[in-house]
């Protein structure tokens, strides 16, 4: 009989099967890992699917090309009723239905010698002298190390007792197009909830279906706030997508928790690390792939560390992580979405829409979407120079008016005043 592993990994999503794979880059022998999940793969899963840059780069560094399947964007939209920008990355986005790319991801840790154990419900966890109880149906053992990777409010999260950051809500279903004026190659992302509101934004994302049928889209809105009942998220959600010219063909809009990242969120008790969403993903749109993969690469090297010190606590490991650029960058989009899903969300939609820089900054191509924390600086004084320039952005609300035939959002709103 083997020496039993030293290291369970909770939930087989994007967080969990990359600290699997990084830890085996850095050394940590594969016979020591076991990923368990309840699902069986391929699972249906939540999700947009879109992977910005940063995500796209770490993909085919770790996995050495991109999975197959998906499809590949070439750009962001952010829209609002006071019009929309393009937000341009270094490099491609790419879009998958995430039943796959979780298969892929948990594949490539097969292939690599990990144990994975698929529908395997984990019911109890807690702490034991030497590391972590994990029990799941009439089997109890012990594990020097437990890595929660089980999503927001999943059992390594509630068992921890960790302090956590906002628990907001999604809802979203597959779409087709009827009289739409689609962009199969941008993810959009629109605002106009707030004007609802609903302190969250929609999205419009092309949706590689597995079963190869082209021209679907998947149409959702989140409440970045998780104050909104899901009923009423969608309704609204089913009405967007009408007044855009498309029809749902799911079966039901499907809803789903998220929780965000902030300064304030725990992630380690001894022999426990948080990663991907039970620790905290993007708090202003989001996205969870991208910051999954970056949390769980720092995870894996804070962890190797450890069981090379034989130790069984990683000291600093939230106030590491926030040294870290991701680190940053997920505590700056914190700050970003606490004023816009905050007291005065009209005026900060007003600074997003209506700020020559910041929209130059996006479209510039030059930088990776949630990487503008190393900005700071140049935004505040732009900022200031701004108010000096024409005034306080007002905090009144945003009303929707009817745009002439033919016109586009865009054209629009450069006639009206975003001031």
């Amino acid at each position: 009989m083997g020496r039993p592993q030293r290291i369970a990994i909770l939930g087989a999503g994007p967080g969990g099967t990359a600290t699997a794979l990084e830890l085996i880059a850095a050394g940590v022998d594969p016979g020591d890992l076991v990923l368990i999940d309840k699902a069986r793969f391929p699972r249906p899963k939540l999700c947009g699917g879109g992977i910005t840059v940063r995500g796209t780069e770490w993909i085919a560094r770790v996995l050495g090309a991109r999975p197959e399947g998906g499809g590949t964007t070439n750009g962001l939209e952010f829209r609002c009723e006071l019009g929309a920008f393009e937000v341009r990355e270094r490099g491609p986005q790419w879009v998958f239905d995430r039943g796959e790319l979780d298969l892929a991801l948990l594949e490539a840790c097969r292939a690599r010698g990990v144990e994975v154990r698929e529908e395997t419900n984990v019911t109890a966890l807690e702490p034991a002298p030497s590391g972590w109880r994990v029990r799941s149906g009439s089997t109890t053992e012990t594990f020097e190390w437990v890595v929660g990777a089980d999503g927001a409010n999943g059992l390594s999260r509630r068992a921890s007792g960790l302090r956590g950051g906002i628990t907001g809500r999604l809802v979203e279903a597959v779409f087709e197009p009827v009289s739409a004026d689609t962009k199969p190659g941008t993810l959009i992302f629109d605002f106009d909830p707030i004007l609802d509101g609903i302190p969250g934004y929609a999205w419009v994302f092309p949706f590689p279906d597995p079963a190869r049928r082209d021209g679907l889209f998947k149409i959702g809105v989140m409440d970045g706030r998780g104050v909104v009942a899901g009923d009423v998220l969608r309704r609204w959600t089913e009405d967007y997508a009408a007044r855009l010219g498309y029809r749902l063909v799911d079966s039901k809009i499907h809803g789903w928790p998220e929780r965000y990242f902030d300064a304030g969120v725990q992630g380690h008790r001894p022999g426990l690390v948080l990663v991907g969403e039970a620790l905290g993903i993007d708090a202003l749109l989001g996205e969870g792939i991208a910051p999954s993969l970056e949390i769980a690469s720092y995870a894996a090297s804070r962890l190797r560390r450890a069981l090379d010190d034989r130790s069984a606590t990683i000291a600093g490991y939230e106030t590491g992580f926030l040294a870290t650029a991701e680190g940053r960058n997920l505590w700056f989009q914190a700050r970003l979405a606490d004023r816009l899903y905050g007291r005065h969300p009209h005026r900060w939609l007003r600074v997003l829409f209506g700020m020559p820089y910041l929209r130059a900054l996006a479209g510039s191509g030059r930088e990776a979407y949630g990487r503008l924390a190393q900005h700071v600086p140049a935004l505040c004084a732009r900022y200031v120079l701004e108010i000096a320039r024409r005034g306080a952005p007002s905090a009144a609300p945003i009303t929707r008016a009817a745009r002439p035939a033919g016109t586009s959002r865009t054209a629009f709103a450069e006639s009206r005043d975003v001031q």
